[in-house]
């Protein structure tokens, strides 16, 4: 018999994914009626569940990886529903060729799991991760340092990281909700791993710092391009490649009780989103009428700076606990400030609650997954750096756009910057055939 590890962690995730599945099956069935192929999408779509479900519930990485595959594998057949649309084959294509890359990382990383450890228990693993941790070596042994590599390799790959995040926004040719189980449940299964292995992955400094600077990039990359797309629906799903990409930023510096906050969040967000098509066109952001002063923006990220630290006094946390993490957080709520210059006591109340919000469930969520803060050394001073010029970028939209390099930015950042160009070929290349015959 199978005893799932019902600890806080799997607690969280599956009430969240069953929540999701629920409402994301009662859309489907109305979403579908009168489709021909109702019954085959019913039983791939609840196929996906309920590998996304062991997922949640597997209490050892052999369990976990036959999950990890089985979610591919069928949200494959979902993904190709309309196999008669050439771009919606050639995004599941492009999709199943890169998650297999990422199965082979996760396969590798199992042989070698239970070579290093002899089970593929989790409990036990953790129990000999803590122990190496104890004895402070100042080299890990080879086997380690490559199953922590690898893991996060298949993390970043599975999480639609750059530079392998062109299939996410491809795949919008798929029914909607095929497209709200992928972005709020699917692609969550990277941060899931890094997650439930965290005391593993820990290990490795030089792992944890990769996966800090590639979700760090993609975070940047996916906003660019996020702010020049027309399509609502791309718009959204270069919004999750972003979210992913922080997500990746958190594990990588240790804030792991973070990461699983920002993931319910986010899969409540993006379902709703996708859910409600006019709501979403509504939501979409809306172009900056104008640009920020830098008056406005010094006023705006000291009032931020003095909401964040006040609240941080009342409630007994740190602030520099997570000084990257937090430092991102203040020019959010700066940026909310100059959103709002014609009712700024508003957005003043407003930031006040969410800096509330924010420190109260990151403690909250500290109980349910141990966070394991790491000095960020010189990674801190680019991430904000990188942070700041967006978020300035942004403040002044209007007048970039306006200038000769806005607009040859703009539109290269339109396209991608063509990273999805050269992804297309690559797979029409290894796999010619199928689609060319969809094509006739």
């Amino acid at each position: 018999m199978i005893n799932p590890l019902l600890d806080g962690l799997t607690t969280v995730l599956l009430v969240l994914s069953t929540l999701l599945f629920v409402i994301i099956t009662r859309y489907s069935k109305r979403y579908m009626m009168g489709d021909p192929g109702r019954q085959r999408f019913s039983f791939w779509l609840y196929l996906t569940g309920a590998c996304v479900i062991g997922l949640v519930l597997a209490q050892n990485l052999l369990l976990f990886a036959l999950a990890w595959l089985g979610i591919s594998l069928s949200l494959h057949q979902l993904l190709q529903f309309y196999s008669n649309r050439p771009g919606a084959l050639l995004a599941a294509r492009k999709k199943f060729l890169i998650s297999r890359l990422g199965d082979g990382a996760l396969l590798a990383a199992l042989i070698l799991v239970y070579r290093e450890f002899g089970t593929w228990q989790f409990q036990p693993i953790f129990n000999a991760a803590a122990q190496l941790k104890a004895a402070g070596l100042e080299r890990l042994p080879l086997n380690i340092s490559w199953i922590c590599a690898l893991l996060v390799f298949a993390a970043l790959l599975k999480s639609a990281q750059f530079p392998f995040h062109s299939w996410l926004p491809d795949t919008m040719e798929t029914p909607t909700p095929v497209s709200a189980l992928m972005h709020a449940g699917i692609i969550n299964a990277g941060g899931i791993l890094i997650i439930r292995l965290s005391p593993l992955v820990s290990l490795s400094g030089a792992a944890l710092d990769a996966l800090a600077m590639v979700g760090g990039f993609t975070a940047l990359f996916a906003s660019v391009v996020m702010l020049t797309q027309a399509s609502v629906k791309r718009n959204l799903a270069f919004s999750t490649v972003a979210q992913m990409g922080f997500m990746m930023l958190e594990c990588g510096l240790g804030a792991f009780h973070l990461a699983l906050l920002h993931l319910v969040a986010h899969s409540l967000y993006k379902a709703h989103a996708f859910l409600s098509a006019g709501g979403a066109v509504q939501a979409a952001p809306q172009p900056h009428k104008r640009s920020v002063t830098p008056v406005a923006m010094g006023i705006g990220l000291i009032c931020a700076l003095g909401i964040f630290a006040a609240t941080a006094w009342m409630l007994h946390a740190d602030p520099l606990d997570q000084p990257v993490l937090n430092g991102i957080f203040v020019l959010a709520l700066a940026q909310l400030i100059w959103s709002a210059s014609d009712r700024p006591s508003s957005a003043v109340v407003l930031g006040a609650v969410l800096s509330f919000a924010y420190l109260l469930l990151e403690g909250a969520a500290a109980y349910i997954v141990t966070p394991l803060p790491r000095e960020t050394g010189w990674l801190a001073v680019p991430l904000l750096a990188l942070f700041l010029v967006i978020a300035l970028a942004q403040a002044q939209l209007p007048r970039l756009s306006r200038s000769v390099l806005g607009t040859h930015l703009y539109i290269h950042a339109r396209n991608g910057f063509y990273l999805n160009t050269l992804a297309n070929r690559l797979t029409t290349a290894l796999w010619p055939a199928a689609i060319a015959r969809r094509e006739i």
